[in-house]
């Protein structure tokens, strides 16, 4: 079963302008996809909790978002991304 996309918020929206084309339409659509089908493909923030997790995009890994999952809703949130490539 998959997941709903609930948007980009926060400081991610702010930096989602600051990505290059290529990469946001590349490599984050491609892991953001990934993660509305297995959520769980991802690190928890802090060891005993689910809902913030960490994923890594890119290549070699250089893009990181951070995103909310509210099992509940069955949605996922991107608060946060960073691009070091």
């Amino acid at each position: 079963m998959s997941y709903k996309f609930d948007g980009f918020h926060g400081r991610a929206l702010y930096e989602l302008n600051g990505l290059p084309d290529e990469v946001r339409d590349g490599p984050l659509l491609e892991r953001l996809l990934e993660l509305l089908r297995d959520p769980w493909d991802a690190v928890a923030e802090r060891p005993g909790q689910s809902a913030v997790r960490h994923a890594f995009f890119g290549d070699n890994g250089q893009g990181m978002m951070t995103f909310i999952l509210d099992e509940e809703t069955r949605t996922l949130r991107i608060i946060d991304l960073l691009w070091a490539g």
